[in-house]
C-alpha cells in the first residue's frame, strides 16, 4: 500500500506546532473540568480561576489532570492521524512486551527515589515521623499521579521527542525534548536553578529508554512509582507541591541535600543519581 504523503515534513515543525496546539486544547479541558468542579463544590467557577489552589484543597485535581489527560490524548490522536499519518499507538504505547518494560520502569524509579530517601535519613539530614493512614489519600494521589504519568510521558516523551528525533540527532532531539519537560515545571512553588538542573535531567533519564526502544512504557512506570512514593508515602514536596503523606518530614540537613522546599527533586543527590543513571543505561542500551 502506498504511503500517504505528509502535511508536515519535518519533524521539528511538527513537534513545535503540537506544542503550541498542546497548550491551547489542554487549557481548554481544563476550563471544562473547572466549569465540572463548580457544580460539585461549594465554590463557584469565577473563584476557581482566581484561586487555582482551591482546586487541590477540594481534591478536584484528579477531575482536572483527568481532563488535561483527555486534552493531550485528542491532541495527540489529531496529530497522528491527520498530520503524521501513523497510528495512535506508534508514539511508543504498543503492548508488544509492554509488562517488561513498565515493570522495569516500575522498579528503577522505585530504587532512585527509596535510595534517595534512605541516604538523608541515614545522615540525619530529615527527620521523619510516621502521621496515619488515609485510605482514600492514597487512592486519590495513586490515581492522580497515573494520569500525571500518562498525561507527560505521552505529550513529551511520545510525540514530541519522537517528532524531533525524525529532525535532529537522537541526543539532541532528546536534549530539546528535556529542555520542554523542564519549562514546563518552571512555574512550580520554590523552584530554583538546582530543581530546573533536575527536571532536565530527569527528562534525559525518563528519555533515554524512549530513543533507543521507542517506548513508553520505561518512562511511564519509572514517573509514577517516582512522584507516588516521593510524595503520598515518603512525605517529600512534588515538584514543590505539599501534599499528604504517610511519612512527615522535618528538614535537619543543608537545602543543597535535602531539596528544602522543592523537595528531593531539588538536591544535589538527585542530580548524581540521575547521571549515573543516564550513563549506565544509555551505555546498557550501546553495548547491546
Amino acid at each position: 500500500m502506498e504511503t500517504q504523503p505528509l502535511l508536515i515534513k519535518k519533524g521539528w515543525l511538527r513537534a513545535l506546532l503540537f506544542f503550541f496546539s498542546f497548550f491551547i486544547i489542554v487549557a481548554f479541558f481544563d476550563l471544562i473540568g473547572i466549569l465540572i468542579a463548580s457544580q460539585f463544590s461549594e465554590y463557584g467557577f469565577e473563584e476557581f480561576i482566581s484561586d487555582p489552589e482551591l482546586i487541590m484543597q477540594n481534591k478536584m485535581m484528579l477531575l482536572m489532570m483527568f481532563c488535561q489527560l483527555l486534552g493531550t490524548l485528542f491532541t495527540v490522536w489529531v496529530f497522528q492521524t491527520f498530520v503524521n499519518k501513523e497510528s495512535f499507538l506508534s508514539i511508543g504505547l504498543r503492548f508488544t512486551n509492554y509488562d517488561s518494560d513498565f515493570l522495569q520502569g516500575l522498579l528503577v524509579g522505585g530504587v532512585l527515589i527509596s535510595s534517595g530517601f534512605l541516604i538523608l535519613f541515614i545522615f540525619n539530614l530529615i527527620e521523619v515521623e510516621l502521621t496515619y493512614f488515609s485510605f482514600y489519600d492514597q487512592i486519590f494521589y495513586f490515581f492522580l499521579f497515573v494520569i500525571v504519568s500518562l498525561n507527560e510521558e505521552i505529550a513529551i516523551r511520545g510525540y514530541i521527542l519522537q517528532n524531533l528525533s525524525q529532525s535532529f540527532n537522537k541526543y539532541i532531539a532528546l536534549a530539546i525534548s528535556s529542555l520542554v519537560f523542564m519549562l514546563m515545571h518552571i512555574g512550580n512553588p520554590n523552584i530554583g536553578i538546582l530543581p530546573l538542573v533536575n527536571l532536565f535531567l530527569a527528562g534525559i533519564f525518563l528519555g533515554i529508554y524512549t530513543v533507543h526502544k521507542n517506548n513508553l512504557w520505561f518512562p511511564i512506570g519509572a514517573h509514577l512509582v517516582w512522584n507516588y512514593l516521593q510524595g503520598p508515602i515518603y512525605g517529600f514536596e512534588v515538584s514543590g507541591n505539599k501534599i499528604n503523606s504517610l511519612f512527615e518530614q522535618k528538614l535537619a540537613g543543608h537545602v543543597l541535600f535535602t531539596g528544602g522546599s522543592f523537595g528531593f527533586e531539588g538536591s544535589i543527590i538527585l542530580t548524581l543519581f540521575l547521571c549515573i543513571s543516564i550513563f549506565l543505561m544509555d551505555k546498557k542500551f550501546q553495548s547491546g
